[in-house]
């Protein structure tokens, strides 16, 4: 995630110089943020990932002012404000999670603006929402994904505020159309996305746990029960919501028992679910 010498040179070259050079620096970051965010993903070091991340997230603020319509980006960024915000700030300060989350979320929407109908959908109502994302194409999964992914934790955070409670249908719609284009995206992440939202509230709220497990039981069929981070939802909306303690209890003892290496692709995201599972454990009487 340390950028080094090549983030210096192109923040000099941003502060300086005509509108093309700053494009032109700004194309030749893009890639280096890109794959400096695929090697942190393969790394499990917790402590070095939080020391590099926010000078990445403010690099990258700063490489959207000079080109705040840039898709990768936006989807890149909405990635970065979901991964930080769950793995090294929700439980020390909610209240600065739901605003990294609140700014993934619109990075990510953001970069669905590129299609005309979505870009005038999605300040309208549901209706209007939904004929937007039917412009949606497989291709825009990341950004819609990693958007939702950020707006569900917003919302887990903010089920006191009806102003919150009100963008639930957008949020189910977006989830939906991720599954329709690509339900094995991140090896199930629409699946684990809308089967933590399906028991955001009780079933006399318009919960649904039997379609809540049913979407939890595809997202382990696509990621293997690989992707941890899908077994922690699964305890903490599910067996959480059903108050299942036996669930919750032996969902956890799995992804705390789970070796390092089982996905190294998603080391870093594994790290961040074992971290959160330890946290979660930690809280199981004020749960139960």
């Amino acid at each position: 995630m340390r950028l080094g010498l090549a983030a210096l040179a192109g923040l000099l070259l941003i502060g300086s110089g005509c509108a093309l050079t700053r494009r032109v620096a700004v194309g030749s970051m893009v890639p280096i943020l890109e794959n400096a965010t695929a090697s942190a993903r393969e790394r499990d070091d917790l402590t070095l990932i939080e020391a590099a991340f926010p000078a990445n997230l403010l690099l990258l603020d700063g490489l959207l002012r000079t080109e705040p319509k840039n898709t990768r980006l936006l989807a890149l960024g909405s990635y970065l404000y979901f991964g930080y915000g769950l793995g090294f700030v929700e439980t020390e300060s909610p209240e600065r999670a739901r605003e990294h989350y609140a700014r993934g979320r619109d990075y990510g929407l953001r970069a669905l603006d590129r299609h005309t109908a979505f870009r005038k959908g999605r300040a309208g109502s549901r209706e209007a929402f939904i004929h937007g994302l039917s412009a949606l194409k497989k291709n825009d999964v990341p950004a819609g994904a990693w958007a939702a992914a950020n707006w569900a934790r917003w919302l887990s955070l903010s089920l006191d505020s009806p102003a919150a409670i009100a963008e639930m249908p957008k949020l189910e719609a977006l989830l939906d159309r991720m599954l329709e284009l690509d339900p094995q995206f991140e090896r199930g992440l629409p699946h684990a996305l809308r089967g933590s939202y399906d028991v955001l509230r009780s079933e006399m709220f318009g919960g649904n746990p039997t379609r809540s497990r049913q979407h939890f039981e595809a997202a382990f069929a696509c990621s293997g029960r690989r992707m941890l981070l899908y077994q922690v939802f699964y305890a903490e909306f599910y067996c959480r919501q059903l108050l299942d303690e036996a669930c919750f209890v032996a969902t956890l003892d799995e992804v705390e028992a789970a070796p390092a290496d089982l996905l190294p692709e998603a080391r870093l995201l594994n790290a961040i679910g074992k971290r959160r599972a330890a946290w979660l454990r930690a809280r199981q009487s004020e749960m139960f």
